[in-house]
């Protein structure tokens, strides 16, 4: 039995999410294919457009077998920790193959500059902390990968992730195999609504109250829309609101949240003093040095306490939002233990039970977002397709 996973987010699932599951199994002829999937926050700092159990029945729709929610902490982190996390959870499901998405090359050549950047590793950390000295992390990376490949045409953010995927397999020793597959018609970072219907998305989102229909699979639209005239768009005012009570009001310290560094702590409180709305607050606190996924990033993890000592939790469970029959066998093969039902929850460690509990407050500050019910953990049954 052979099984491939793909990481994601599906915010929303699309046209291109559909390509990269058909081209996965075809080119790995896997016999069941996971999904782990952020919540109902993602990695750019923000509520997911539509609730993870949705995007979960997109995914299950689309013909995966499992998909499994990725912890809240590892969700809200730049890539190199969201690589590493997520690839140490599919280590211990047994998965054979991880399939994703690259840019502007073809699948060998990427492998071939993957494999020379992580040859060159050290190399890379020397140069990227030179750069680090005038600008973010993300761009000290950028200039340092250009500098060792000698161009720039292996830079877009899913390439880095991509790169990110392969440097956490190397690290954990994990006999999965890295399967890039070329993006087709748009890239990660367009903004617009393409021709060929198979659109970025981002470009979904921007277009998520107009003409996205065609951009999306008949049952994503159906999904989306449902969602949409029962609960709306979720609201980043009210988590915003929550961060300005708790680091003003309350002066919660924010030391050893992920994403933090020194001396952040005084400048946002300076910048959320003179700044009501999050649409302003978020314009006034990115700059070169602080990107604005980076600051909503913090701005949740700061809320929900994330901090930087989970990562290294060995996380043995895997939180299981949809399965089919398929999957039992995914069951039966894995080293960590399934989260199907609240009973569950008794049955894991200290450690486990306290990243559990992280990630249902996640989904219940969403259920503020978006005034829906909390616990919705343990009040939704888990859906068996």
């Amino acid at each position: 039995m052979k099984t491939l996973a793909i990481i994601s987010e599906f915010n929303p699932f699309h046209n291109g999410h559909e390509y990269l599951l058909k081209k996965s199994k075809e080119l790995t002829k896997a016999d069941l294919a996971i999904s782990l999937m952020s919540g109902d926050f993602v990695q750019r700092g923000e509520p997911a457009i539509v609730d993870k159990f949705s995007r979960a029945d997109m995914a299950m729709m689309a013909g995966f077998d499992m998909v499994v929610e990725m912890p809240i902490h590892i969700s809200l982190q730049s890539a190199e920790y969201f690589a590493l996390g997520s690839v140490k959870i599919l280590d211990k499901l047994n998965v054979d193959y991880l399939c994703f998405g690259i840019e502007n090359m073809e699948p060998n050549d990427f492998l071939e500059k993957a494999n020379l950047l992580l040859e060159k590793e050290h190399l890379l950390e020397e140069l990227t902390k030179k750069h680090l000295e005038n600008s973010s992390f993300t761009k000290a990376r950028y200039d340092a990968t250009v500098e060792v490949l000698g161009d720039d045409g292996f830079i877009t953010s899913n390439n880095i992730l991509a790169l990110e995927y392969m440097r956490a397999i190397r690290k954990i020793a994990s006999s999965m195999t890295p399967m890039p597959i070329k993006r087709i018609s748009s890239a990660n970072s367009d903004t617009d609504l393409l021709d060929s219907k198979i659109s970025s998305s981002t470009a979904i989102r921007n277009n998520i109250l107009t003409n996205y229909k065609d951009h999306v699979p008949t049952y994503v639209y159906e999904l989306i829309e449902e969602s949409k005239k029962s609960f709306g768009l979720p609201n980043m005012d009210i988590i915003y609101d929550i961060f300005r009570f708790l680091l003003l009001l309350e002066r919660r310290p924010m030391e050893g949240v992920l994403a933090y560094e020194e001396g952040l702590e005084n400048y946002l409180t300076k910048v959320c003093e003179n700044n009501h709305s999050f649409s302003s607050f978020i314009i006034d606190a990115t700059n070169k040095r602080y990107t604005s996924s980076r600051i909503k990033r913090l701005l949740i993890n700061y809320i929900l306490e994330n901090r930087s000592t989970f990562n290294a939790y060995d996380i043995n469970f895997y939180k299981v939002l949809s399965f089919n029959k398929n999957a039992e066998l995914i069951f039966k093969n894995s080293s960590s233990k399934p989260v199907i039902r609240k009973k569950d929850y008794d049955n894991l460690s200290i450690t486990d039970q306290m990243i559990l509990s992280q990630m249902v407050d996640g989904s219940n500050l969403y259920s503020l977002c978006q005034k829906r019910d909390f616990n919705l953990d343990y009040k939704t049954k888990i859906r068996r397709y």
